[in-house]
């Protein structure tokens, strides 16, 4: 993203109109969303995880995006809950533990590489949150390269869930990871 004005061309349109350009960018939510993502993936302080949770058996009760509405809601209340418990059973806390959350949902979208299948296509969600590395060897068996005994067993444990997979987000691969979660959509549309 262009983010000074020495990224922009010299030309009398960008000189004039430079500033402007530039105060939109950095004002923007994709910017502020990119510089977040950057800001984890950097930080020393925190160990971003990816998720790929898929649902079954689901019920929508809404009329408009009952199904995308009822597997939003499986995955924050339900998943994240069950790793927000491991990292600390006070609630008053889980925001400073977890405090960076954005996920995605699909369902029958595939891509190049990846069409879409013709029947039984899961509902899912593709996470990246980030939890404080003092507690992130709850969740995660940093040693083994595998999710926590208890944690497994708790996801497991809800009737909704298909299959899961969590891990911590390799940094070089951090856009790649980016990219795959939102399948070309507007960061925006990340919740």
């Amino acid at each position: 993203m262009i983010d000074s004005l020495n990224k922009l061309p010299t030309n009398e349109f960008y000189r004039r109109y430079g500033d402007e350009i530039i105060r939109k960018t950095i004002a923007s939510s994709a910017y502020l969303r990119q510089t977040e993502f950057d800001w984890v993936s950097n930080n020393t302080e925190w160990v971003p995880f990816v998720s790929t949770v898929t649902f079954k058996n689901l019920r929508g009760y809404e009329s408009s995006n009952s199904m995308e509405k009822a597997t939003k809601y499986e995955y924050n209340k339900r998943v994240l809950n069950k790793i927000k418990k491991r990292l600390c059973r006070s609630i008053t806390k889980w925001d400073y533990f977890l405090p960076i959350q954005y996920s995605q949902y699909e369902y029958e979208q595939g891509s190049f590489f990846k069409p879409i299948p013709k029947d039984n296509t899961p509902h899912h969600i593709h996470g990246l949150f980030a939890v404080r590395r003092e507690v992130a060897s709850r969740i995660y068996d940093f040693s083994l390269r595998k999710l926590d005994r208890r944690v497994s067993k708790d996801l497991r444990s809800i009737s909704t869930v298909s299959t899961f997979k969590i891990e911590p987000l390799r940094v070089e691969e951090t856009q790649n990871w980016l990219n795959y979660m939102s399948k070309g959509k507007v960061n925006s549309e990340l919740f």
